[in-house]
């Protein structure tokens, strides 16, 4: 028996995928806090809700749900908000998406309705929004201002854009006004269309510049690994023929624990029978047909 049990460890060890990247991702994206899904929040107002978009309004955010489909993505985009109250929405909305990897804030053109109009207050209540999000370890990335076809706004929207040239990671002003429908302010379909392509290849590009370190190749990100407290160094911490990034992942078992739920068998050798490491009472394995020769 005991035999065995060291041949499937032996042969789980060396038939064990050699993780390249660590955590699961989503068409490209990175599990930023390895909690095994990907979530995009996009915040904003209308136009990030998708007024005028045809033929339903979903918005650049419905287009990142194609780019990205093995993703989670939340359209919170409020009509009619400007940035004064984004930044107290933001505080009850983040607080309960707190899991978020990518937080996309577009806001701003209703603020030339405050009375209290100025550009450098808009700059300052997205910045701030911007923190919050940034404070439950999303990246964040802020968008410039759409432009507009209503001359009275114009200028408008120029001034808040020249307050976020260097502030800004995803350009929006300079996919023009060829984009805005027949309102003279929200984007029509083929807008949407454009705007969804360029939040991707920022999402996308981000990704891959900034993907955190897997030293051991185990599947888990090194940063990760201390959170858990398994061996950024060690590709299989408990020694059980297991890689830390599959026990955690895939079989959903303890890295740390030759045996995860205490029913007597290891966690290899569960997983070489088809069984449960991490159920003491698993669904007995199905045996396959077979022919007696």
């Amino acid at each position: 028996m005991k035999l065995l049990k060291r041949a499937a460890v032996l042969i789980l060890f060396f038939l064990a995928p050699s993780y390249a990247l660590a955590c699961p991702e989503a068409n490209g994206l990175v599990d930023n806090n390895c909690d095994g899904r990907v979530v995009i929040v996009c915040f904003g107002d209308s136009i990030t809700y998708g007024r005028r978009d045809t033929p339903i309004e979903i918005g650049y955010p419905g287009r990142l749900r194609q780019y990205f489909p093995n993703a989670e993505v939340y359209n919170l985009g409020k009509p009619g908000e400007n940035t004064f109250s984004g930044k107290v929405r933001a505080v009850s909305v983040i607080s309960q998406i707190n899991y978020a990897d990518y937080f996309v804030l577009l806001e701003g053109v209703n603020d030339y309705y405050s009375q209290t109009r100025s550009a450098d207050v808009t700059r300052d209540n997205l910045l701030s929004i911007l923190r919050m999000s940034r404070s439950t370890g999303a990246v964040a990335f802020l968008a410039k201002l759409t432009e507009v076809k209503r001359e009275f706004q114009g200028n408008w929207v120029l001034s808040v854009n020249n307050r976020l040239v260097n502030l800004a990671q995803i350009d929006f002003f300079s996919l023009g006004k060829s984009i805005i429908s027949f309102d003279l302010l929200h984007p029509n379909s083929v807008g949407y269309d454009r705007m969804g392509a360029k939040v991707a290849n920022s999402l996308l590009l981000y990704s891959a510049q900034h993907r955190p370190i897997d030293t051991d190749l185990d599947g888990i990100y090194d940063y990760y690994e201390t959170r858990i407290g398994t061996n950024p160094n060690n590709r299989d911490t408990d020694n059980d023929g297991l890689l830390d990034g599959a026990e955690v992942f895939q079989y959903h078992s303890s890295a740390l624990a030759l045996d995860t739920d205490g029913d007597g068998l290891t966690d290899p050798y569960e997983v070489g029978i088809g069984s449960n490491p991490a159920n003491p009472n698993p669904t007995p394995p199905k045996l396959k047909s077979f022919k007696i020769l």
